[in-house]
């Protein structure tokens, strides 16, 4: 999300329909995956979805050890499936937190059971321990959410570029706009004049936040503007956050 050049801010309103708010909440989706009948299997079908690539990642991650990594996923998911997890309190606060404390004490309880293994570096059994492994791959996740609820939203949207314009810049930071216009007509077959480029740029990234807002309230029982402006800060993008908020009216 870095790029050289200076941007103004620019209000993320445009118009067009959002399709977005019929997603589930994380608290509302799990408390869903374990009810009887389709809604229950389709709920649980998008909980796996959602989570199985940051799951596997940071289990590798902690345990640096592929195979044993893959036997805590599968208990993970065995746990989730057989709804074990049934029981998850949404009062207790944001739910990466929660999903952090059901991994702990998957991997205590695992290598408890192994006997022969001590447990990995840090302090597994004490919440209130930063867990930077945790924290990246979340903040890698939560990301990658909000841009794919970006791209559902350009799909939904006739002529809109945002998601491929953001791309574009997420991934030539340091590209020129000239060379980011001349990339796009390479890829998607669209000329956009630079001028033109840089206002779509503008637009999504506020489009972007106002997304990734939607994404971590999700995850939160209380989403206070001071709550989502803490966590947006832990995420690492208090930059863009100061940015577009004010058009936000956050």
């Amino acid at each position: 999300m870095n790029g050289s050049e200076e941007f103004a801010t620019v209000p993320p309103s445009d118009g067009a329909p959002d399709r977005l708010t019929e997603l589930q909440t994380n608290w509302t989706l799990i408390r869903s995956a374990h009810a009887p009948g389709p809604a229950g299997q389709a709920a649980m079908r998008d909980l796996i979805g959602r989570y199985h690539d940051a799951v596997e990642r940071y289990l590798r991650l902690k345990l640096r050890d592929r195979n044993l990594a893959d036997e805590v996923l599968q208990e993970f998911w065995i746990k989730l499936l057989n709804h074990k997890l049934a029981g998850a309190d949404h009062s207790k606060g944001r739910f990466r937190d929660y999903l952090r404390t059901v991994l702990h004490r998957l991997i205590i309880d695992h290598f408890r059971g192994r006997k022969s293994q001590p447990l990995p570096p840090g302090d597994l059994s004490d919440p209130t321990m930063p867990d930077a492994e945790y924290d990246r791959v979340w903040r890698e996740a939560v990301i990658n959410r909000a841009l794919g609820r970006l791209e559902t939203y350009e799909a939904s949207t006739p002529k809109n570029r945002y998601a491929r314009v953001l791309n574009l810049r997420k991934a030539f930071p340091s590209a020129s706009i000239e060379e980011l216009t001349d990339r796009l007509a390479e890829q998607y077959g669209e000329r956009l004049t630079p001028e033109a480029f840089r206002k779509t740029l503008q637009r999504s990234r506020a489009k972007f936040l106002e997304l990734l807002i939607a994404e971590i309230k999700d995850g939160m029982t209380d989403p206070t503007p001071e709550a989502i402006e803490a966590e947006i800060h832990d995420l690492g993008l208090g930059t863009l956050y100061r940015r577009y908020a004010y058009d936000l009216h956050l």
